[in-house]
């Protein structure tokens, strides 16, 4: 699996995110219309049910991997959910478990930043908060990102 996205950077500061529990992206959302593809995209991947989220704020929408699909348990933060993404008012924002050696290139490009449960302690390193995508191109981006996510739950690979 690749250790390298090879990411642009993000255009502009970063968002500001709330620095507590409900982990939540205050500005910056996306259009509806950038979400709406988000969503479709995500939950088309090979051997995923849309379900709530068994661990975020309610309406949040779950990549859940189907019983008797192997997975990596490593990349699940409860059952088999490995990544949500948020509803509104935090539109478009996801969680998402992504294998350590990811997460600086995520930072460091200006595309997340690490879950409150990491950068407590709480949690290893890997589970992380994806700004929502403002634009085709950011959500072009995002789901590169989504597909390293979905590659360290299934060992698969989707994009190239």
């Amino acid at each position: 699996m690749r250790t390298s996205l090879n990411l642009p950077a993000r255009s502009g500061p970063a968002p500001k995110t709330l620095g507590q529990l409900p982990h939540s992206q205050l500005t910056q959302h996306g259009p509806d219309e950038i979400i709406d593809k988000l969503h479709a995209w995500c939950f088309a991947l090979p051997n995923i049910n849309n379900e709530a989220s068994g661990i975020s704020v309610p309406g949040s929408r779950a990549l859940i991997l189907q019983d008797g699909v192997p997975g990596n348990h490593a990349s699940f933060m409860i059952g088999r959910e490995f990544a949500h993404i948020h509803p509104k008012p935090d539109n478009g924002s996801m969680h998402l478990v992504l294998p350590a050696e990811v997460v600086p290139e995520i930072k460091s490009a200006g595309w997340g930043e690490d879950h409150y449960l990491v950068s407590q302690g709480q949690w290893p390193t890997g589970l992380v908060m994806i700004f929502s995508p403002r634009d085709e191109d950011e959500l072009t981006v995002v789901k590169q990102i989504v597909a390293r996510s979905y590659e360290f739950a299934t060992g698969k690979q989707i994009l190239d």
